[in-house]
């Protein structure tokens, strides 16, 4: 994967980030759990984050260890496999209350991404390993 491709995941997951809270600003639990498209487009979007953060490489996701890779990848596998057991609460309670940090913490990387040559060091050294 380039230099390139693995920020895309981040900024992939920024803007998730950004659906999510637009199609939740103002919401509380009732009127969200009343609005089933609202639930499934920030679904869907929780699933895009999910799907990014595990597509990131191992290398970047190990240098960004106040990322929850983990628990986004999670996330995603319980919203695709366990689709049914989904609460609407859990869901608006993520975008509230986990979304926000994680925003910080996303945009942390991405703006510490670049070494001096313009490329993070950890990319440049798995970029070598996996030709």
């Amino acid at each position: 994967m380039s230099y390139k491709d693995w920020r895309v995941r981040l900024d992939d997951i920024l803007e998730a980030i950004g659906r999510c809270q637009s199609y939740t600003d103002g919401m509380d639990v009732a009127a969200f759990a009343a609005d089933t498209r609202t639930q499934d487009a920030v679904a869907r979007n929780l699933e895009i984050i999910g799907e990014a953060a595990s597509k990131t490489p191992e290398p970047v996701r190990d240098e960004f260890p106040l990322v929850p890779w983990q628990q986004m990848a999670e996330m995603r596998h319980i919203l695709i496999h366990e689709y049914h057991s989904v609460d609407p609460e859990i869901l608006l309670r993520t975008v509230q209350n986990d979304l926000p940090p994680l925003v910080t913490l996303v945009q942390a990387a991405l703006d510490s991404a670049e070494g001096p040559d313009g490329q993070m060091p950890v990319v440049h050294h798995y970029r070598r390993r996996h030709r």
